[in-house]
């Protein structure tokens, strides 16, 4: 029969028996680092992913702000060509403004005129006045001649400040004043537009 002894100091047997026996510190030990290890690995794995989705939102995104930068340079080019059409049109109307309408009064005084009996002498523009000075047959002309000419959306008002009868010929010298409307402010009532 064979007996063995075992010469090593306790405390080296103790770790000895504690390395091969059961460890319930040393299972929940190895455990989590298991659990630590798959948790890093699923990190890592689902923060790649992650990167690679943002990448692509990145990428969406510079495309969606380079369209809206296009978009925004095409409607800064439109706006720019309309202030400058504004400017053409301010300055048209400018013009039109400080211009005499001189067209407009002549046609109001053939269009207003009696088939017979008015003679116009002289017209004259004076500030914002027209003067006109002629004759007639009868005062009701002049009358009728002064409401037709009020109403033709050229003249402010009409104004019969100086009628005299001459008798010799028997016809009435009259003078009107009118203070016209700038061209843009001009009723044009047979075009059916009123732009007062």
């Amino acid at each position: 029969m064979r007996v063995q002894f075992d010469l090593r100091p306790a405390g080296m047997v103790e770790k000895e028996r504690k390395k091969t026996g059961f460890n319930l510190t040393r299972i929940i030990a190895i455990l989590l680092m298991g659990a630590f290890f798959m948790a890093s690995v699923g990190y890592l794995a689902i923060m790649t992913m992650q990167y690679f989705i943002l990448q692509e939102e990145v990428l969406q995104r510079e495309v969606s702000v380079s369209r809206l930068d296009m978009e925004r340079a095409a409607l800064q080019g439109r706006v720019n060509e309309l202030r400058a059409r504004e400017t053409v049109f301010a300055e048209t109307l400018r013009i039109m403004q400080d211009d005499l309408p001189t067209i407009e009064v002549l046609n109001a005084l053939e269009t207003n005129m009696d088939i017979f009996g008015i003679g116009l002498d002289t017209l004259r523009f004076v500030a914002d006045v027209i003067e006109v000075t002629g004759t007639v047959a009868t005062d009701r002309q002049v009358i009728d001649f002064s409401d037709r000419l009020r109403a033709s959306g050229v003249f402010s008002n009409v104004f019969l400040p100086v009628t005299a009868l001459n008798e010799q010929t028997g016809m009435i010298s009259f003078t009107l004043r009118m203070p016209y409307f700038p061209i843009g402010q001009i009723n044009r009532p047979e075009a059916g537009v009123i732009t007062q």
